[in-house]
């Protein structure tokens, strides 16, 4: 009996729906940022803000509360941004290579209709 404690076990089963909760949230940032990438694309805007990553930063060591101290928080949330913004370069990259492959394809369809027209002088 375990006089209304908690086993190993047990412990252990919350730190893995923790886990799962945190994998999940993850991937939602994720999702979150490859959409931020396509209209970073569609503005002109460069991948990386940094007045943005210190803005979030903070915000997170303000809300820290123990046992996670300060260093430690910062050191994981600056992973996952990190993580982040890597996905979403990518992403941005994909979506500008798309946009010049349009641009690229328009160019030659124009071409190719004019291409029995005499060429302009």
């Amino acid at each position: 009996m375990n006089n209304g404690r908690k086993t190993l076990e047990q412990w252990r089963g919350e730190i893995d729906s923790l886990d799962a909760e945190l994998l999940q949230l993850l991937n939602q940032r994720a999702r979150i940022a490859c959409e931020i990438a396509a209209i970073k694309v569609a503005s002109g805007l460069p991948a990386y803000d940094p007045q943005r990553e210190t803005q979030v930063l903070s915000k997170i060591a303000a809300r820290n509360q123990e046992p996670l101290d300060s260093q430690s928080v910062l050191a994981i949330f600056g992973s996952i941004i990190r993580e982040t913004r890597r996905l979403g370069t990518e992403r941005m990259e994909e979506l500008t290579a798309a946009k010049e492959v349009k641009v690229a394809q328009r160019g030659r369809s124009i071409a190719v209709e004019g291409a029995g027209s005499p060429a302009p002088e």
